[in-house]
């Protein structure tokens, strides 16, 4: 599926530079550190035993975890200040929670990756060396599976996966930074972003109140 998928991804990259030429495209190297909030309600998650006897993750009420976004992002400037930007994200976060009572004393980290197609329109208020810099749209995110790590007291520490729900999950960001411009083809932007989790569409999925708070950072090269 992730082969399709990348596949599919990079022929419509191609197509898009094709389409519109070099002169205005732009690509940048993207990383931003992430922390993200959720408002659990009762889950539980059950990790692949392959034949150990393990412990569900149970997730109960609000819970902060860090992460980071890093990736390829390609830019499309279709007049004066105004672009639009796709490309493909590798995301990670680490959650870590507390073993239920009953099972014992230990900590459970659950690691999970996900792949992330921003679709963004950016605005870059004037041609300054430094400018204000703007960005918002949805964001994409392909959940691959997770890793989970259960550490316990006077036993030995699991390495477990733990399968992804089918189906996407969309997000819409907002960004506000600034832009500064080091020569005429490479320019840097930090953005601070907000991200509200809008949930997987369709199906029998539940979503819990998820948003994220990151420091979007970009090195930009225009053709």
């Amino acid at each position: 599926m992730l082969n399709r998928f990348f596949s599919l991804f990079s022929s419509a990259l191609f197509i898009t530079s094709l389409a519109f030429g070099q002169e205005k495209l732009s690509v940048s190297a993207t990383i931003a550190p992430l922390f993200t909030h959720t408002a659990y309600d009762r889950l539980y998650l059950f990790p692949d035993s392959d034949g150990q006897v393990v412990d569900p993750v149970f997730l109960d009420g609000s819970t902060g975890s860090f992460g980071y976004s890093a990736g390829v992002t390609v830019y499309y400037t279709y007049a004066p200040g105004w672009s639009v930007a796709t490309g493909l994200w590798y995301q990670y976060q680490v959650i870590k929670t507390d073993r239920l009572a009953l099972a014992g004393v230990g900590q459970t980290s659950l690691r999970n990756r996900s792949f992330r197609i921003p679709i963004l329109l950016n605005y870059r208020s004037s041609e300054r060396k430094i400018s204000p810099y703007y960005s918002f749209g949805p964001l994409i995110d392909f959940p691959a599976s997770s890793r989970v790590i259960a550490h316990r007291e006077g036993e030995s520490t699991q390495h477990l996966r733990l399968s992804s729900e089918s189906g996407p999950i969309f997000s819409l960001l907002l960004g506000a930074g600034a832009l500064y411009q080091l020569n005429t083809h490479v320019a840097l932007t930090a953005q601070p972003t907000f991200t509200y989790h809008l949930g997987r569409f369709g199906g029998a999925h539940t979503n819990f109140r998820t948003y994220e708070l990151g420091l979007l950072t970009q090195l930009i090269y225009t053709f």
